[in-house]
């Protein structure tokens, strides 16, 4: 009675193992970016058919584009993202709810993102984050050097070391860019998978409507942790830990405010009916550093005096 099962999932899981080779091949020589949706067939996989299986094409699929690719880092690469589409599938296939899957996703990718950074530099030889730092400092150094002989005028953060400024506070900024990295990198998986689930006959549930999101009061503190830290370190030194502190928690909780304040703005479009196209235009417009900041603080006030008068009938 197991046979057409296990040739359904035999079949299944050489299609997802080709797929994820395929990605990791165009992601390998076209788009980088692709081969961070390499968890998908994983998901899919181990959702539909378990664990097992999942496992056997995560290493298979590695084998696969090692020879294909004949790339070591590829394929130990694919191997630790393939945990990623292992945790997320395995929560998926237990009914978890979706911020459950997302945290766990975010967790595995997190600790996946941190092995590649461990692999490339001790087992490869290869420091990643110090040849990501250079490349960006050349950039910014041509970026100069080109304004210059165009003639215009030079910007004044690229004044008096202003390039090596920049550089010091990306890496004391390392921690929010990696935990922001593994967000999207679950929040792109888990809607891709689920798109596809969904249209070969599932029913998984999705995360409650944009324009309902609204995070819980007390991160408004982490964000105002963040803003006071800066503050008190930059009158004693912009270079200790809790300049550090300051500086992640600011960008993080920058971005989560920021995502409410244009949840706001999107529920007030929905009450007004506001065609999609002009909603995109006016949000593109919003986009420079002095509306954001107002978007930013409208979602931390938002926590306390929910603008929008949600009830707990809305947001479940």
């Amino acid at each position: 009675m197991q046979k057409p099962n296990s040739t359904r999932s035999l079949t299944e899981g050489a299609m997802l193992a080709a797929l994820t080779v395929l990605l990791s091949l165009l992601g390998a020589y076209f788009m980088p970016y692709l081969f961070f949706v390499t968890p998908v067939p994983l998901i899919i996989l181990v959702y539909r058919h378990g664990m097992r299986p999942g496992i056997l094409v995560a290493i298979t699929s590695a084998l696969l584009a090692g020879i294909v690719i004949s790339m070591i880092p590829s394929m130990i690469f694919l191997l630790i993202m393939g945990l990623v589409g292992i945790a997320m599938g395995g929560a998926l296939k237990e009914g978890f709810s979706p911020y459950r899957i997302m945290l766990i996703g975010v967790a595995t990718s997190v600790v996946a993102l941190v092995l590649m950074v461990a692999v490339t530099s001790f087992v490869l030889d290869m420091n990643v984050l110090e040849t990501s730092f250079d490349a960006m400092r050349h950039s910014l150094e041509q970026a100069v050097r080109m304004s210059e002989r165009l003639g215009v005028e030079e910007h004044p953060f690229m004044q008096m070391g202003g390039i090596d400024e920049l550089v010091r506070l990306l890496r004391l900024a390392l921690p929010a860019a990696l935990l922001t990295t593994a967000t999207v990198i679950t929040f792109v998986n888990y809607w891709l998978a689920r798109l596809i689930l969904n249209r070969i006959g599932s029913n998984l549930p999705w995360i409650q409507p944009f324009r309902t999101w609204r995070f819980p009061w007390y991160l408004a503190w982490g964000y105002i942790l963040g803003q006071g830290l800066l503050l008190l370190s930059r009158g004693f030194s912009a270079t200790g830990i809790w300049f550090a502190v300051g500086l992640n928690l600011q960008i993080l909780f920058n971005y989560v405010f920021l995502l409410q304040g244009l949840a706001i703005l999107w529920f007030f479009f929905d009450k007004v009916n506001l065609p999609r196209l002009v909603r995109w235009l006016i949000i593109i417009f919003l986009f420079n550093p002095m509306i954001t900041t107002f978007i930013v603080w409208a979602g931390v006030l938002d926590t306390w005096f929910n603008f929008r008068k949600l009830g707990e009938e809305e947001l479940d």
